[in-house]
C-alpha cells in the first residue's frame, strides 16, 4: 500500500472510531505502524537524494573552476598571439584552416574623474522595493498593515 492510500485509510479508521465504531483500536495502530514504515522509507530516499544534490553541486563547482581555468588560458594565448603579431607587423596571417588577424575594437570610454563628467551624462534611477523584513517584523509586533498578512507554513526536518 502506498502513503497515500495508508493515509487514506487511516482517516477513514479514524472517523469509524470517532462515531462510535469499536474495536478497530487494533487496525487505527497497524495503519499508523505501516505509516511510520514507509516515512522511514521516504526519509532515507530523502537523504539519499540530498546527497547526490550536495555531490553535483561539488561537481558543478569544480566544473565551473575548471571552465574558468579554461577561459583564462584562451584570453592568454589570445593576448600572446595579438601582441606577437603586432610586435612582428604581420597583423594579418593566412594558414590552410584559419584567417588570423589583428583588428581595432569598437570604441570604449575610459573613465579618469567622474566627478568632472557633466550631469547630462548620468542617468536616474529610483529603485521602489519592498522591504518584507521590516514589514515581517512591525506585524509580529502586533500592528497590522493593509495589504499584508502573516503566514506560517509546515516544513518537514529529517535528523
Amino acid at each position: 500500500m502506498n502513503l497515500y492510500e495508508l493515509k487514506e485509510n487511516y482517516l477513514k479508521v479514524l472517523e469509524l472510531i470517532e462515531s462510535g465504531e469499536e474495536g478497530l483500536e487494533d487496525t487505527l495502530e497497524s495503519i499508523n505502524d505501516a505509516i511510520e514504515i514507509k516515512a522511514d522509507g521516504y526519509a532515507r530516499i530523502i537523504k539519499n537524494l540530498e546527497g547526490s544534490v550536495t555531490a553535483l553541486k561539488a561537481e558543478i563547482d569544480r566544473m565551473t573552476d575548471r571552465k574558468k581555468s579554461i577561459e583564462n588560458n584562451i584570453e592568454r594565448l589570445k593576448e600572446n598571439l595579438k601582441n606577437a603579431m603586432i610586435e612582428t607587423g604581420k597583423e594579418k596571417i593566412k594558414t590552410d584552416l584559419f584567417n588570423i588577424k589583428v583588428a581595432d575594437n569598437p570604441y570604449a570610454v575610459n573613465v579618469i574623474d567622474e566627478t568632472l563628467i557633466p550631469e547630462e551624462y548620468f542617468k536616474v534611477e529610483i529603485i521602489r522595493k519592498l522591504d518584507k523584513v521590516t514589514l515581517k517584523d512591525d506585524m509580529k509586533n502586533g500592528q497590522i498593515i493593509k495589504g499584508a498578512e502573516l503566514t506560517q507554513g509546515k516544513g518537514l526536518r529529517i535528523k
